[in-house]
């Protein structure tokens, strides 16, 4: 016994894990066809049985009745005695399902007719009670009174073999089980590619899905291509063409588009109609959830990546700055020296010639000496100095130290200021230097009849300024170059200008973009926040 328990266990164990070693599509195929199976086994057992147990009581039923009508015709017979009646209708009554045996005896117990000839003649034992009783054969014997009025004329009695109505009933449902099998086997091999169908078609979202978590291996971080996707402005026959998701897959991946859902609709997009379209079943809610975390991976990579080039762009500026302040410093002494001996120099001797050359000297000496002091400005940036004013006044003045310039070069300046921007913290120096510098290099890259744009505008609680010029413009392979730090394209300049910008707007926590083509111009966009307390 121990060891038939042990070799089942060991039979079921190994089943299961030949199971688990199944691909999810076979899986599918077996589970579905082993319901089928267990359904249709089900349903053919039930018909049959009920088809068995219908024609067993019908058969009985109708023999109950055959004996009490067979118990009256009798009467005459067995009254006037006429043998051959008597035969004829115990021989038609032995043509019933199961019927053994039948006798008619007379009020003396004289066998007057049976199935059976060889009877005839013999006498047994009366009793007039109506009963009936199985054997150990299975064989229901029923006795019946044959009565007429009050007077007894004798005794019906017949044997009914269990046996033979089951063998006549399976006869009987042969065919049916022909029939059942025929329609089963169809069924199954329908059901076979039903399965087959079905299982791959759930499973080939899930081989993409697969294919897709993959590549991640390799660096692709590519969405999944979900068929079911629809789009919001289809389904909400949505004609508002300046909604940030119109006409755009996956509007939940769009933080405006969810933020205008939850204005407009006060609705999640996990709640959405639209969102429950495109993702139908739960593969489906697999499959977007794969493509947010991989919109979110490659956001997060992104940021990564930003961050990584802004760390190594500081740390290369610092190492870059501190060698500027050593090497500024060690200058700035001997110039000094030079300055000085120039000026006695001009004081103690005459003549022409010598003047011309002490004064070339001596301007030389100042241009060096205001770039030692653009690399020590930079390399010890001096901290901010918040105090409230109005930017926009402080721009003019910046307007009046080159309206000169601009105007001696022939060129256009024009300003468009927002009075709506309040009063704000900011260091007005250092941010008036900023848009000094941009200004200056718009004149520098602009010829003339060229023009220059200065521009401000609040929003979303920033300050907006605009510094745009349509000059000869910066070439694709410069643009991340200009912000780095003692890079020019000038043949005269430190290369700080930009760097000093930068670093003073990301000390205002604001941001500095720029956008620019050949022969088009150029554009600086500011953005700091709105500092009024």
């Amino acid at each position: 016994m121990k060891i038939w328990c042990y070799l089942k266990n060991s039979v079921i164990k190994s089943i299961l894990k030949s199971i688990q070693k199944l691909s999810i599509g076979w899986k599918i195929f077996f589970s579905f066809l082993a319901l089928f199976l267990v359904i249709m086994l089900s349903i053919n057992i039930l018909i049959l049985n009920y088809q068995k147990k219908s024609l067993r009581s019908q058969i009985h039923s109708n023999i109950s009745i055959l004996l009490d009508n067979l118990s009256k015709d009798l009467i005459d017979h067995i009254i006037f005695f006429d043998p051959l009646a008597i035969d004829e209708k115990l021989s038609l009554s032995m043509n019933s399902p199961g019927m053994e045996y039948i006798l008619l005896a007379d009020k003396k117990g004289k066998i007057v007719g049976h199935s059976n000839k060889n009877m005839l003649g013999s006498f047994i034992e009366l009793d007039y009670r109506k009963w009936q009783f199985v054997d150990e054969n299975e064989i229901l014997h029923i006795n019946i009174p044959i009565i007429s009025g009050d007077s007894y004329f004798g005794i019906l009695r017949a044997g009914i073999s269990e046996n033979k109505i089951n063998s006549y009933i399976d006869q009987a449902t042969k065919n049916l089980k022909n029939y059942i099998y025929i329609l089963s086997s169809l069924s199954l091999l329908l059901t076979v590619v039903l399965s087959f169908m079905l299982s791959k078609t759930l499973t080939k979202p899930l081989q993409k899905l697969k294919d897709k978590m993959s590549s991640i291996q390799t660096d692709k971080l590519e969405l999944c291509e979900n068929p079911t996707n629809v789009l919001c402005k289809d389904v909400f026959n949505c004609d508002k063409t300046d909604c940030p998701a119109y006409g755009r897959e996956r509007c939940w991946f769009i933080s405006e588009a969810k933020e205008n859902c939850k204005k407009c609709h006060n609705t999640d997009c996990k709640d959405c109609y639209v969102y429950k379209i495109s993702c139908g079943d739960e593969i489906g809610y697999l499959i977007e959830t794969f493509n947010e975390m991989i919109v979110k991976l490659k956001e997060s990579f992104e940021e990564l990546e930003k961050t990584t080039r802004e760390k190594l762009r500081l740390e290369k500026s610092s190492a870059m700055a501190e060698m500027a302040m050593t090497v500024a410093h060690e200058i700035k002494n001997p110039l000094n020296a030079i300055k000085a001996s120039t000026a006695y120099l001009k004081s103690n001797f005459e003549g022409e010639v010598i003047k011309e050359f002490l004064s070339i000297i001596d301007r030389e000496t100042e241009r060096l000496n205001e770039l030692i002091t653009s690399f020590l400005s930079y390399a010890r940036p001096v901290p901010l100095k918040y105090e409230k004013g109005d930017v926009n006044y402080l721009l003019k003045d910046v307007i009046k130290l080159i309206e000169a310039e601009v105007k001696d070069e022939k060129k256009y300046l024009y300003t468009d200021f927002d009075s709506s921007i309040p009063e704000f913290y900011f260091d007005h120096h250092q941010l008036k230097q900023a848009v000094l510098n941009l200004l200056v290099n718009a004149i520098d890259a602009t010829e003339e009849g060229d023009t220059i744009w200065l521009k401000t505008e609040k929003t979303n609680g920033n300050l907006r300024i605009i510094v745009k010029d349509t000059g000869v413009g910066i070439p694709e392979e410069l643009k991340e170059k200009i912000f780095e730090p003692f890079f020019t394209t000038k043949t005269t300049g430190s290369g700080l200008g930009l760097a000093c910008v930068e670093r003073i707007i990301k000390d205002h926590e604001g941001t500095i973009k720029m956008t620019s083509s050949i022969n088009s111009g150029t554009e600086f966009v500011i953005e700091i926040p709105i500092k009024e307390n």
